[in-house]
């Protein structure tokens, strides 16, 4: 028997191998790199307007005009603005009104003159609106996103924030969310509890690239596949996320001037304008128990600084196709027309 055949045989077969896994390795860099899996990843989130900044959190891209069925304006500052040509000035005299939150103060599926901040300008015209939501924002992200330009801003005086986020997230994982978990990082925890495809890493290389693709590819396909994959939630997971919100307002509250005035919305969805007897599924009838005892929660934290604007109570007598224009929480012309009077309402007062 010829073993040094064999051995020649065995040395050039791994040599093979070896080059394989390292251009396999090299071309999983380049496809992390480009970001090919980011609009399977965030399949709610219109990847053309947004980018992962230096810290891996999702934000508006700078300076970008994009005018297909909805205009989408940016400024340097990341803001959403009424047009291409307007950049935001932070540091002029002008009283100030910013909007934080998710992608309903954002705006998302209508031009911006049509969203909550677009009607509150063209009705009092006495502040400089500065648009820092950005769709799928958690409260968190919001309030991080803010302290990251406050302190150059001249003359704020009124904060409006509102979001939806992280509702879905929370009947997703559970037991198992926690605040750190948003839709820029969600695949990587869902990720964390698959034996095969946990964090491998090689000395000097850092995380193996193949494995964190194929860790992407099974995730993927296995939400599309079960729809949601729900952890069980418990009375005590259910208040830590019922709590969750009114504390990121304190933390707004220790991070602001005693002078600003916050002005915060309960969570609103459709399924607050449905009768009774419309809300027939479990997952709907869990989800609007949870939003209640949410915004009950919020209610109650209303303070001298903190005002709760009640959107649900001067919406409930309209027609939830007016007002919404999706199943989610997206508004539009109409139904954010009303915040914005409502707004004002309050604003007047002050």
């Amino acid at each position: 028997m010829n073993y040094g055949k064999y051995l020649n045989n065995f040395k050039k077969i791994s040599l093979i191998l070896l080059i394989s896994l390292f251009l396999i390795e090299i071309f999983s860099k380049i496809i992390l790199k480009l970001d090919f899996f980011r609009s399977f990843e965030h399949s709610n989130l219109t990847f053309s307007f947004t980018e992962f900044d230096e810290e891996k959190s999702i934000d508006l891209k700078k300076s970008i005009s994009l005018n297909k069925d909805i205009k989408i304006f940016t400024d340097k500052n990341r803001f959403r603005v009424k047009d291409f040509n307007y950049n935001t000035d932070l540091k002029n005299d002008n009283p100030k009104f910013v909007f934080l939150g998710d992608s309903v103060p954002f705006g998302w599926g209508v031009n911006y003159e049509d969203s909550v901040p677009g009607h509150f300008e063209k009705i009092d015209n006495r502040f400089q609106i500065i648009n820092a939501a950005v769709p799928s924002y958690t409260p968190k992200q919001s309030i991080k996103k803010f302290l990251n330009f406050s302190s150059k801003i001249k003359n704020l005086e009124y904060l409006y924030i509102s979001n939806f986020n992280p509702l879905d997230l929370y009947l997703l994982f559970g037991e198992k969310w926690n605040e750190n978990i948003n839709w820029s990082n969600y695949l990587e925890h869902l990720s964390k509890d698959l034996f095969f495809f946990k964090y491998k890493r090689i000395p000097l290389w850092g995380e193996i690239s193949s494995f964190k693709i194929l860790r992407k590819i099974y995730v993927i396909n296995f939400f599309r596949i079960n729809d949601k994959i729900q952890y069980n939630k418990t009375k005590l997971s259910d208040q830590k996320f019922i709590n969750y919100y009114t504390d990121q307002l304190e933390n707004l509250k220790d991070l602001t001037s005693e002078k600003l005035i916050i002005i915060y919305t309960p969570i609103f969805t459709p399924l607050h304008l449905k009768k009774n007897n419309e809300i027939t599924t479990t997952i709907e009838k869990e989800k609007l128990n949870l939003m209640n005892k949410i915004n009950l929660n919020l209610k109650n934290y209303e303070n001298e600084n903190f005002v709760f604007l009640d959107i649900i109570s001067f919406m409930k007598n309209q027609k939830i196709n007016q007002v919404f224009i999706d199943d989610c929480c997206h508004l539009s012309s109409f139904g954010a027309k009303i915040i914005a009077d409502n707004l004002n309402l309050i604003i007047n007062k002050y």
